[in-house]
């Protein structure tokens, strides 16, 4: 059985055959009728940060937590197309060939 690493700023080792766990930090601010939320990842030596946004009419007498919701699921969507981006540059750095994850 492998061992849990929480990854953080000071445990980085790439070269660890065991099981690894990230944490995503999410924020969510809301103003009036207008949702932010960012999604924060420290990964490698990079942090990725994706922002959601999401504007729902007060007439469409919504839950609160749907503008949280939507705005969370396009920052995750957006820290996604970061993780893929960065994905394809690392395998594009060993193949020396451009390549396209998804």
């Amino acid at each position: 059985m492998g061992h849990h690493h929480d990854h953080d700023d000071n445990d980085d080792n790439d070269d660890d055959d065991d099981d690894a766990k990230y944490r995503v930090k999410i924020t969510v601010h809301r103003h009036d009728d207008h949702t932010t939320a960012t999604a924060r990842l420290h990964w490698r030596y990079a942090d990725l940060v994706g922002v959601g946004e999401a504007d729902i009419d007060p007439d469409d007498h919504y839950p609160t937590r749907t503008g949280e919701e939507l705005a969370v699921a396009r920052a995750l969507t957006h820290l996604t197309r970061q993780l893929f981006v960065t994905t394809a540059g690392d395998i594009a750095s060993v193949t020396g060939e451009d390549v396209s994850v998804r």
